[in-house]
């Protein structure tokens, strides 16, 4: 060699052993590599099976492990395709103190899906405006600096926002011969906002609404209502907890199939199913790991839905520790016979 460094002089025992073993007319061992374990959820397109992501809370992860916040997005814009995902949802409370450095993490962990598979976020108490919020006044400047509406405009599955920002939002997606929109509404929304859902949504033509706000279930698998912790009407300004959502909003019209929330510690989980005044079943889930270590160890949520089988199967899964969790309210599944009649 006229350059670099000789591989023999580096690791003569192994230039050794394998002349030897050609000597003695014996093969010389093959490094062999083992093949990565399948990812045990598997979707079959052919059956019109289909996935949406569920991200909660990531507020530590922007403030203390951005690593884990990446990864979870690496890993969504990479099983997009085999998981036939037709759309991500983030619970709310993208940030922690609300810092640039906070924002910076956030807007570059959606970045990676950004054209790759739609997105829907809402804004938790965290989101807003530090200042403001101790003020009782309701702002989000930061949060419509990173999410404002033009970074969607565009998008073919953008359905549009309320006023000018983009606390309260909604898309559309086609999976298992249904048309879905996802609506989200700010955290502990007004009076004002219900409104405009309920008029939204009746304007929807036979669509099935998948309605997302930060604060709704509790860890109890009841809805957040009078004298429970963490309900948003402790922050005094004008809101509805999820109770009054329910009351106000969602019981009274059967476009409503599923309500997706975080914000609730506890352990974390909630899972209740309750009947419209038409009785049309609505899955109500709560997701949120906030409070475990590293700031939630990265864990989301998996919603495989089998049309066919009008069932939906929940997964409790982290790509920073690739792994799942295996508890009754972490893998479970449930019937969704409103969703797919």
């Amino acid at each position: 060699m006229k350059h670099g460094i000789s591989f023999a002089k580096i690791f003569p025992w192994l230039v050794f052993g394998i002349t030897a073993a050609i000597a003695a007319g014996e093969t010389p061992p093959v490094a062999t590599v083992a093949k990565p374990e399948p990812f045990p959820v598997t979707v079959d397109p052919a059956k019109d099976e289909f996935c949406l992501i569920v991200v909660p809370d990531t507020q530590r992860y922007a403030a203390y492990f951005p690593e884990i916040f990446h990864s979870q997005f690496q890993w969504i814009r990479d099983a997009s395709r085999s998981l036939n995902v037709k759309y991500v949802i983030h619970l709310g409370d993208v940030v922690e103190e609300g810092t640039d450095e906070e924002w910076r993490v956030a807007d570059n962990a959606f970045a990676m899906i950004d054209g790759v598979v739609p997105y829907l976020v809402v804004p938790g108490n965290h989101d807003l405006d530090k200042a403001a919020f101790k003020a009782h006044i309701r702002a989000s400047t930061r949060f419509n600096a990173v999410f404002p509406p033009l970074r969607f405009a565009g998008r073919p599955w953008y359905g549009g926002h309320k006023g000018v920002t983009n606390d309260n939002s909604f898309g559309y997606f086609k999976a298992g011969g249904r048309q879905f929109a996802v609506l989200g509404l700010e955290y502990g929304p007004t009076d004002e906002t219900l409104e405009w859902a309920r008029s939204l949504v009746s304007n929807f033509d036979n669509l099935e609404v998948i309605l997302v706000t930060h604060c709704y279930m509790n860890d109890d698998d009841t809805r957040v209502g009078d004298g429970d912790r963490y309900n948003p009407h402790g922050s005094t300004f004008e809101c509805n907890d999820g109770e009054e959502i329910w009351e106000k909003l969602v019981r009274k019209n059967g476009a409503f199939t599923m309500v997706l929330s975080g914000h609730i510690k506890g352990d974390g989980t909630g899972l209740l199913v309750s009947m419209t005044d038409d009785n049309t079943p609505v899955v109500q889930i709560l997701s949120n790991y906030q409070f475990l270590p590293h700031g939630g160890e990265g864990w989301l949520r998996i919603m495989k839905f089998l049309p066919r089988e009008k069932k939906l199967e929940v997964y409790t899964y982290s790509p920073w520790l690739d792994r799942f969790r295996e508890e009754p309210d972490q893998r479970f599944s449930v019937d969704i016979p409103g969703m797919f009649q």
